[in-house]
């Protein structure tokens, strides 16, 4: 008892130990941190990313850290596996909250891969780093904007031009493009007359669109397209913006119709191909129009002689567009029936008013060579209520008139 007394008394009394206690530093933090090594969480080993998902963001496992206090995080990122050639340093990431720590990085050069590792640092102490892991970043994909072909600033239409692209140009493995054509009455397309999204075709180098209905007659409208690659959340700017008149196309609701229906309220169910006709009275006035015939039921002949058959009949009429004194005239006028060409006679510059049949202004109307003429093709129409059948219809096509005894040959136009 005595000798721990003595002892005691020592100690107590040796100023060369001094007491933790006394000094008010606490046992943890005379010590050495010890710092573990940081895992990588995300992106996945050997990640493929696509250039578009950028830029990434580096996850780890926190570090286990055995002195408290702030820590810290550095991330490398370097473009070999040795990480001599770095890419990016992201240096004093404070320590997530929730297990993990994260940073964003900066955009990398697209398709290439990429290394990376994390260590922490806290208590006076820096860890090392963990282990690698490595990401690929995809190909970057660029896409320029389409090139408009047609109809370009200045052109005149009817009243469903065909608005056609140059395909879009593109880099890197592009998804399936689309085309959004719009159709305005203004150039700021605000709001759009008409939009429309078409697909490009496999092994095509133009796309075009027609619209399903017909565009303002006699108007100066407006078209753009621009390129999507929905797939890779991609979208170009706009095309140049051009415009066209409408000056092939006539407002049906504003003719004045001297014989027959207003053909306005009829279902276009037909499609006109070509119209040909020459004027010249030598060659007979031919009128030919060629159409999609939708298959339109005969009307029986009510002007059957003696000695015609008794079930002859008609299934459609040829129709005439005159633009006199500023006003739309029309009418019926040949008839069509089965078996028969769809070119009729008589139909020359100085009788297909007067032979018309739909009185004036039409029957004394002699159209000028070049002279924008309406052609059209109905359903039975010229002796209505007697030879209804179906109230269906072409579309209605301006065209300059011909007349080779003129010095001006006669003319197809062909509609797409």
């Amino acid at each position: 008892m005595a000798f721990l007394a003595a002892v005691s008394a020592c100690t107590k009394s040796n100023p060369a130990q001094p007491s933790t206690a006394s000094s008010g530093v606490s046992p943890d933090s005379a010590l050495t941190a010890s710092i573990g090594a940081p895992r990588p969480a995300q992106p996945a080993n050997n990640a493929q990313i696509r250039n578009l998902d950028q830029p990434v963001t580096l996850v780890a496992q926190n570090a286990s850290v055995t002195k408290p206090g702030a820590v810290t995080y550095t991330f490398e990122v370097a473009s070999d596996a040795a990480f001599s050639s770095k890419a990016q340093t992201k240096d004093g990431v404070a320590e997530g909250s929730t297990g993990q720590t994260s940073v964003r990085l900066d955009a990398l050069a697209p398709g290439a891969d990429f290394y990376w590792h994390v260590r922490a640092s806290g208590g006076g102490t820096t860890g090392v780093f963990g282990a690698s892991s490595k990401f690929t970043i995809g190909p970057a994909i660029i896409i320029n904007p389409p090139t408009p072909v047609r109809p370009l600033t200045g052109a005149q239409t009817d009243g469903r031009p065909t608005f056609t692209v140059a395909n879009a140009p593109r880099q890197g493995p592009a998804g399936a493009i689309t085309y959004k054509f719009e159709i305005a009455t203004s150039a700021s397309f605000s709001p759009a007359l008409v939009t429309a999204i078409v697909a490009e075709v496999s092994g095509q180098t133009q796309t075009s669109f027609t619209p399903a209905a017909d565009l303002p007659a006699t108007t100066t409208l407006f078209w753009r397209a621009t390129a999507i690659d929905q797939a890779d959340g991609l979208t170009t700017s706009p095309t140049a913006t051009h415009s066209f008149f409408t000056a092939l196309a006539i407002d049906l609701s504003k003719v004045v119709y001297l014989k027959g229906p207003n053909l306005s309220a009829w279902r276009e169910t037909g499609r006109i191909i070509s119209v040909e006709q020459d004027g010249n009275a030598a060659t007979g006035g031919p009128m030919c129009i060629s159409f999609t015939d939708p298959g339109w039921p005969d009307a029986k002949w009510i002007y059957a002689g003696p000695n015609d058959p008794p079930d002859f009949g008609i299934y459609g009429n040829q129709w005439y567009f005159a633009n006199i004194g500023g006003t739309w005239y029309a009418g019926p006028g040949e008839w069509l029936y089965r078996g028969a060409a769809t070119c009729k006679a008589g139909q020359g510059t100085s009788t297909i008013g007067p032979d018309s049949g739909f009185g004036e202004p039409f029957s004394s109307w002699r159209p000028k060579p070049g002279e924008l003429v309406g052609y059209a093709v109905s359903a039975s129409a010229r002796a209505l209520p007697a030879m209804a059948t179906v109230q269906e219809r072409t579309n209605v096509v301006v065209q300059p008139w011909h007349d080779s005894s003129l010095g001006l040959s006669a003319g197809t136009v062909r509609k797409k």
